[in-house]
């Protein structure tokens, strides 16, 4: 039985005891007081009723007291779901005003060549910045996602042309990032700077880590600061000043993979994306001819 079920009985049953409570008076009124035997009924009766009155009284503000409870907690549960949704709906807002970077650039093979040029040198710095573009380049990783690789990684990529990536954002946490033809080349170009590497640390070492403390991973901070210093060099010697950095290097690899391919889903379970909308967003579209060209090569 629901609680306000329950409240309309007890009042049903307290008016009930009310009338016979009002009866028994009117009787006592009504001269009944002379026959002492009656009226001592009447009494225990009235007494009788005002204590089932007093209890049911009793038990109606418990039920009071339980639905003023229940109701407390669905208000609070509502507030609940209210701050949720605000908060929801400040971020959204939030996110739809964001500040949006200018439109990043993709690195080519041509863009990439002149990166090696403007971070030539003996010192560790230079060949760990080396190191890093050589790898953005040819795995299309985020740049957060070379700090956690170690030198027997590394190996791996040289010898069999793969490499386990941790991933840092959803998707595939232990993800292998094939070579393509062309990426072998890069690879293979880079031996020296691999070989020095190699003679320095061991196979569990990261690969990027302090110059002055050769045991502490390097931070994200740096790593990025090393190659954007490169890009922002390169980018300003260009004619056309492109706006490239170190996520350039992640677009250049999905739009080269694209042409390569024009496999949407391959792209993207390659890239580690967890949507087509996150892959289909570094890609350009098809012009008419390329499209032309597609439908003619299909069996019909």
């Amino acid at each position: 039985m629901g609680k306000k079920n329950q409240i309309q009985k007890i009042n049903k049953e307290n008016n009930q005891l009310i009338l016979e409570v009002e009866s028994k008076l009117d009787l006592l009124v009504k001269g009944q007081e002379n026959n002492s035997n009656k009226l001592e009924v009447i009494l225990n009766d009235l007494r009788k009723g005002f204590i089932g009155l007093a209890l049911r009284n009793e038990e109606l503000l418990q039920s009071n007291d339980q639905l003023k409870e229940q109701l407390d907690d669905v208000l609070k549960e509502l507030n609940t779901i209210k701050k949720e949704r605000e908060e929801k709906a400040a971020r959204q807002k939030k996110w739809a005003k964001r500040k949006r970077l200018p439109k990043r650039d993709p690195i080519n093979l041509e863009i990439y060549n002149l990166l090696m040029k403007e971070s030539e040198g003996p010192t560790y710095i230079a060949t760990r910045t080396r190191i890093a573009i050589c790898l953005l380049t040819v795995t299309g990783i985020r740049i957060g996602e070379l700090l956690s690789l170690k030198v027997g990684q590394l190996e791996t990529l040289i010898k069999e042309g793969w490499i386990s990536i941790d991933r840092l954002k959803r998707g595939p946490a232990n993800h292998k990032a094939f070579l393509t033809s062309e990426g072998k080349k890069i690879v293979k170009a880079r031996k020296r700077d691999f070989e020095f590497l190699f003679l320095m640390k061991d196979k569990d070492s990261h690969i990027f880590t302090s110059d002055r403390k050769p045991n502490q991973k390097l931070r994200r901070e740096t790593i990025t600061m090393d190659v954007n210093k490169v890009t922002h060099s390169v980018s300003n010697f260009l004619p056309s000043k492109p706006n490239i950095t170190s996520h350039s290097f992640r677009i250049g690899y999905i739009s080269q993979l694209w042409k390569d391919t024009k496999d949407i889903e391959f792209v993207r379970q390659t890239i580690g994306h967890r949507s087509l909308n996150a892959t289909s967003s570094y890609v350009s579209e098809m012009g008419e001819k390329e499209r032309q060209d597609r439908f003619s090569r299909i069996n019909t």
